[in-house]
């Protein structure tokens, strides 16, 4: 039978296993209540690993105790020694205060990132309830985000969030029944800790928790929430939220914000009704002011929102027209921008304000992924490509060239937008690059590297990047248009061609370099488990070379034994045979005496026979008178 739980936990486990493993722990202790189990099956394959311990734990006890942070590096060290793993990495981040440490947090995290070049990185999720853990876990997923070089580096690694004070919905479950008593004494050498909460106790009770949905032979389990670092690069922060959360988590309200968004829109219902609920996502109050460019009517779709006003033209009048009618009639200082097909992400607005709110600009601008969509077979459409586009820090001259600020990113004043004027109506292509030169000359820009918008392109669709695409005459005439107007060269045919070449090969160039690193990285990481395979082999070798040669010593012992048995077997089947033959010769030897003794026997009878027979002659002779007669001559002769 199939449950539709299993599209929301998984129902049985799976490895989890890098070649090389980097465990991000906020405090002394974390590292084996949160992934103890999945250290010892690292430790007991071989595995490379190593342990990154962010603050020093001083405020886990007494406040006075000065000596309690080196108490707790020796438990920790003490606690990895017990399942076999290498002594950790002490970051001495205060304790309670990694909030207001998070840039340094970053750069000594990225030292170890690219020092180590894990391909598992074990860290806490951004929904943890210690402070420490959200700020760390949150300050990590922004470094990889935003850090181009470590993004390479990493991208073939994989980022598993583990649980320490907050359960999440996992999408991985590792069986750690057969190293659980090792994980859980390595807990209890963190005694100044277990001597306040029984830690022990809650992790034996998470892991038996999470075998819920497992067959009966796991009796411990850790959950995790594993991605790539490319999704996480490609992905916002608030999305990784609510994956933990699952779909099913209470959404907090966003906060207030004074802005309006001005949405374009024509002849797309179904993308504007997302559009719109994801500026609402942003901000529950934002105004928004929608304006249709000539389409069927959307006033029923869009009922019921008291922020938000709705112009509608009866004709077609260009997109240039719409923003700027929309930018009119707008009643907030703060103006964002989105197009119906395209989308905030709950941070996005929020982002926006708080950057703008420190002044020193005249616009501020957020990072964007551009998404492909295309027909599925179902009729609906499916994503095609994720890539992350838009991500480039601010530089007016290049922006002279070439824009790369998607409209939807950006946050200004109104007053700035009314004062130059707004978009030009003879432009219906690149109004918004043209719009963000006339502005550029005005001031700076300031860019917050963090992904909160989804510019979505839909193949068949009315897309004007689509509709015009680099190289093609409409996209080099649009071009040509925006430099000519601002005098940006005197030569723009020759400009626009460099550009176009400059960007092919870059874009190439960089593609293979992500490539040749991403393959480099794979073969590195084979070489590493090649040589851990090797190791293990070659250990396997001797422990039966070893084993071998005890048994061939026994062997031959036992041989030695068969010999000296068959030796003394021949010796006794010798005096068995030699015994035989002397009874055969003694019960001859019997017989001839039983024969003797028979005859003499015989000859003995004969001879009483015939001496009692001369006894009787004897006694008769005598008997007679001429025995008689001799005696008395003897007598006479004195004889």
């Amino acid at each position: 039978m199939d449950y539709r739980e299993r599209a929301l936990i998984p129902f049985s486990t799976g490895e989890l296993l890098g070649e090389r493993l980097l465990v991000i722990a906020p405090h002394p202790d974390d590292e084996v209540i949160g992934c103890g189990g999945l250290i010892s099956l690292h430790v007991r394959d071989r595995r490379s690993i190593r342990t990154v311990v962010v603050t020093d734990g001083s405020a886990g006890g007494d406040p006075g105790d000065a000596s309690l942070a080196e108490t707790r590096r020796k438990e920790t060290d003490a606690a990895l020694e017990r399942l076999g793993a290498p002594p950790a990495i002490f970051l001495a981040i205060p304790d309670r205060q990694a909030e207001e440490s998070v840039a340094r947090i970053a750069a000594m995290i990225r030292e170890e990132l690219l020092g180590f070049t894990p391909d598992l990185i074990v860290m806490p999720s951004p929904i943890e309830i210690h402070p420490d853990h959200a700020a760390i876990s949150i300050a990590v997923i922004e470094l990889i985000q935003q850090d181009a070089e470590l993004a390479s580096a990493l991208r073939l690694s994989r980022i598993a969030l583990m649980e320490i004070s907050q359960p999440i919905r996992p999408n991985l479950l590792v069986d750690i029944t057969s190293v659980q008593e090792d994980k859980q004494e390595a807990i209890r050498l963190h005694r100044s800790q277990i001597g306040q909460r029984n830690y022990d106790r809650f992790a034996r009770g998470l892991n038996a928790y999470r075998t819920m949905t497992l067959d009966g032979d796991v009796q411990a389990a850790e959950g995790y929430y594993v991605v790539g670092t490319e999704w996480v690069r490609t992905h916002p922060l608030s999305q990784l939220i609510r994956d933990l959360h699952g779909q099913s988590a209470i959404e907090t309200s966003p906060a207030n914000l004074d802005v309006s968004v001005i949405v374009r829109t024509r002849n797309r219902p179904a993308l504007l009704r997302e559009a719109v609920a994801s500026i609402r996502a942003s901000s529950a109050d934002a105004e928004i002011v929608v304006v249709n460019d000539g389409g069927e009517s959307v006033e029923s779709i869009l009922q019921g929102d008291p922020k938000l006003r709705l112009i509608e033209f009866e004709a077609k009048s260009g997109r240039s027209e719409a923003m700027n009618r929309g930018v009119e009639a707008a009643g907030s200082e703060w103006i964002a921008f989105l197009d119906d097909d395209d989308l905030f992400e709950p941070e996005h607005l929020p982002t926006l304000m708080k950057a703008a709110s420190s002044g020193g600009s005249v616009a501020w601008y957020t990072d964007a992924v551009s998404v492909v969509h295309e027909r599925g077979e179902d009729g609906g459409t499916v994503e095609k490509s994720r890539d992350r586009t838009y991500a480039q820090d601010y530089d007016a001259s290049l922006l002279l060239l070439d824009n790369y600020i998607p409209l939807p990113t950006l946050l200004i004043r109104r007053s700035d937008f009314l004062a130059i004027k707004g978009f030009d109506p003879e432009l219906d292509l690149f109004e918004d690059w043209d719009f963000l030169i006339r502005l550029s000359r005005q001031g700076r820009f300031t860019r917050i590297p963090r992904i909160t918008c989804e510019i979505r392109h839909f193949v068949g669709g009315d897309s004007a990047i689509l509709a015009a695409p680099p190289h093609s005459e409409a996209y080099r005439s649009a071009k040509r248009r925006v430099w000519e107007k601002n005098s940006i060269a005197p030569d723009p045919e020759l400009v626009m061609n460099l550009l176009e070449s400059m960007k092919n090969r870059m874009a190439k160039s960089h593609g293979a370099m992500i490539e040749r690193e991403g393959r480099a990285r794979h073969l590195e990481l084979d070489v590493i488990r090649f040589q851990r395979e090797k190791e293990i082999l070659i250990a396997e070798i001797m422990e039966k070379s070893a084993a071998h040669e005890r048994s061939a010593a026994r062997a031959e012992a036992i041989e030695r034994e068969r010999e000296e048995i068959r030796e003394a077997l021949s010796t006794l089947q010798r005096a068995h045979y030699d015994l035989h033959a002397e009874r055969g010769r003694l019960v001859y030897r019997e017989a001839e005496l039983e024969r003797a003794l028979a005859d003499n026997q015989q000859q003995a009878a004969a001879m009483t026979a015939e001496i009692e027979a001369l006894n009787e002659i004897l006694n008769e002779f005598r008997q007679s008178r001429a025995w008689k007669l001799h005696q008395a001559f003897q007598r006479i002769r004195g004889k």
